[in-house]
């Protein structure tokens, strides 16, 4: 049985980070290998991931007291993510040096080790860490599945390229990427799918609870800016299908203080609220892919002015599901069907691309 390791930010206290890691991690072991998930976190990045925030300026004291209402639900919800992160990833020992990591990797005899999903090759970020490049010599295979450069320029990409020269297999999360790589590293990529795709809601189904209370819309919104606009938009249709309201907490702050939020919901939560809901409204590319995976009616809202990520639009447009598509400065549209026939079966070929790029030979 071989030996794979995945480095990513599993740590984030983000659902689609940590989700998407316990999806590859699932299918890995899935396909009969033997997975383990490096918990390397450097001590910025602990830091950066507490549930106080670390400075001594005026922003950081402010932000602090701001956040005294929340601090019984931001402790809970920071638990439930260790928690499920400690119940269903298979972690290593702790690491926070490029140095121990290797040094495991060596000992314990790997014979694959994966970087990603989410932005590993993106060093513009607070959170990035060159650990996620493996830059040291292994005997190990070094791939990339799924890997996002986010903001990151060509010449960022440039910055890097050593490491990549050192991985026998690339693949990135969105086709707009591939102009930031140089030729020859743009020739051997691969576009493959988030790894949440990779699972089928049969195996989501897996860490369902049974619903109780009244049926609902949930709303996730990323967006801050746009919450007001969203979450309008959300009271119509709730109210037009006579749904509870519920909003999914993604950031605290004056929005938190609505009837209906959901502060402390972990990883697991947020999957069951998703699966359980009548409706689901989000502007959020993790909450998008949910709802298809889900069979859910959904609004996937967005705005014209963004011109950056279309990761939203995109995945409907690979799926055939444009219909759920929302543009907040058009006039409402309500998405009551949806071929689902014909998106599990688009689904199923791009899932297809991404295991042919997982088989792990002995080359």
């Amino acid at each position: 049985m071989k030996k794979v390791g995945i480095i990513t930010y599993h740590f984030a206290q983000n659902y689609g980070a940590v989700l998407q890691c316990y999806a590859l991690q699932t299918y890995l072991s899935q396909q009969g290998y033997a997975v383990t998930v490096f918990d390397f976190v450097s001590e910025k990045q602990q830091k950066n991931n507490d549930v106080v925030k670390h400075g001594a300026s005026v922003k950081t004291a402010v932000a602090n007291i701001c956040l005294l209402p929340f601090t019984h639900s931001i402790r809970k919800k920071h638990a439930r993510f260790v928690d499920f992160c400690q119940k269903n990833l298979h972690l290593t020992p702790h690491f926070s040096t490029v140095e121990s990591l290797e040094q495991y990797i060596e000992e314990n005899g790997y014979d694959v080790v994966i970087s990603g999903s989410d932005q590993v090759l993106n060093p513009n970020i607070n959170d990035f860490e060159i650990a996620f490049l493996y830059p040291f010599k292994t005997k190990a295979k070094k791939i990339a599945y799924a890997a996002s450069t986010g903001n990151a320029s060509p010449d960022d990409i440039q910055k890097i390229q050593c490491y990549l020269d050192d991985f026998s297999k690339i693949s990135i999360r969105e086709q707009k990427d591939l102009g930031k790589f140089d030729a020859e590293t743009a020739a051997r990529l691969s576009v493959v799918c988030d790894p949440v795709m990779l699972l089928r809601a049969d195996t989501w189904n897996n860490m369902l609870e049974q619903p109780s209370g009244k049926p609902y819309l949930i709303c996730y919104f990323l967006h801050k800016k746009l919450f007001r606009e969203e979450f309008a938009i959300a009271q119509k249709i709730a109210k037009g299908r006579g749904l509870e309201l519920k909003v999914i907490n993604a950031r605290f702050g004056p929005n938190s203080f609505r009837k209906g939020t959901v502060f402390d919901a972990g990883p697991g939560e947020f999957v069951n609220l998703i699966a359980n809901a009548s409706y689901i409204c989000t502007d959020s590319f993790h909450g998008t892919l949910f709802s298809l995976i889900f069979h859910k009616q959904f609004s996937c809202l967005d705005t014209k002015q963004n011109h950056h990520d279309t990761r939203k639009k995109g995945l409907l447009e690979s799926v055939g599901a444009t219909a759920a598509y929302q543009n907040i400065e058009d006039p409402l549209k309500i998405c009551s069907t949806l071929n689902y026939e014909e998106i599990d079966c688009r689904m199923d070929e791009i899932r297809k691309s991404a295991a042919e790029f997982l088989e792990i030979s002995d080359e």
